[in-house]
């Protein structure tokens, strides 16, 4: 009898013992996983277009974040169009330089960032894109192609335009092997056949006109085609009275001279 309660107390102790341990187990807390390190495609690299200064609509934003995964798709290349409402006195190429700086591409980068109150532009390379479009004419020839679209506040037409010259320098380099030179498009045959073209067109008209001028006569002098009867001219002198000599500073141009181009980044930037 004894032996049989022994048993039972000590069933009834490892019970409780169970149930103690188990209690103790579920009231502390399960530690959190550690947080996972941020990528970039949870930041600006997952992006195309930010319109923080919100000037495109949202059917605009879409159809360029889709034009431009095309052409980063075709090229390996990263391409971006910011907007911001204001740089509070920073630089914008500083921080188009930065924004570079956070989405590598594996052939390149390139960033096109707005300031709205400012009417700053200005475009960033990191040095892999600097190469295939250089400082100097390849930005004033890319900024050329879409700042007339920009001027007039044509701000989607403007950064289509963008992506579309991009593309078609990128292309260019590709096929190529240099990057893309304005003085290169320059075809000496082009000009050979226009001048050629010019001349004939030139000789044609020339001989209809000589054709139907049937009333014209030759004159072996000048004095034949004078009427001496009409004018006489009995003096002739010249009196010099004085001059007037106004100077005034020649207004600088907004190019691309303003940049913060460096050892790692290229581009440029202005107005509009």
């Amino acid at each position: 009898m004894f032996t049989k309660n022994k048993k039972r107390l000590s069933a009834l102790l490892a019970f409780l013992l169970l149930l103690c341990f188990t209690s103790i187990a579920l009231a502390v807390p399960k530690q959190a996983p550690p947080p996972k390190a941020q990528t970039q495609e949870q930041g600006i690299g997952a992006d195309r277009v930010i319109d923080e200064a919100d000037i495109l609509t949202d059917s605009e934003e879409k159809e360029l974040d889709a034009k431009i995964a095309t052409i980063e798709q075709s090229h390996k290349v990263r391409i971006l169009i910011g907007t911001m409402k204001t740089t509070d006195g920073t630089p914008l190429g500083k921080i188009a330089n930065n924004v570079v700086d956070q989405i590598p591409g594996e052939s390149g980068t390139i960033v096109l960032l707005l300031s709205m109150k400012e009417r700053d532009w200005y475009i960033s390379t990191d040095t892999q894109m600097r190469a295939r479009i250089t400082d100097g004419k390849g930005v004033d020839y890319l900024a050329g192609e879409f700042l007339p679209d920009l001027k007039e506040n044509k701000y989607d037409a403007a950064f289509t335009t963008f992506a579309a010259t991009t593309d078609e320098m990128l292309t260019y380099y590709e096929k190529e092997g240099e990057p893309y030179d304005p003085a290169n498009a320059f075809n000496l045959m082009a000009l050979g056949i226009a001048l050629a073209c010019a001349l004939i067109l030139g000789a044609v008209i020339y001989y209809q006109l000589l054709a139907t001028a049937s009333n014209v006569t030759f004159a072996a002098e000048a004095d034949a085609y004078l009427n001496h009867d009409s004018f006489q001219l009995m003096r002739s002198e010249d009196d010099f009275l004085y001059t007037t000599v106004t100077r005034r500073d020649k207004p600088k141009k907004e190019s691309s001279s303003s940049s913060s181009r460096d050892s790692s980044h290229g581009g440029g930037g202005g107005k509009f």
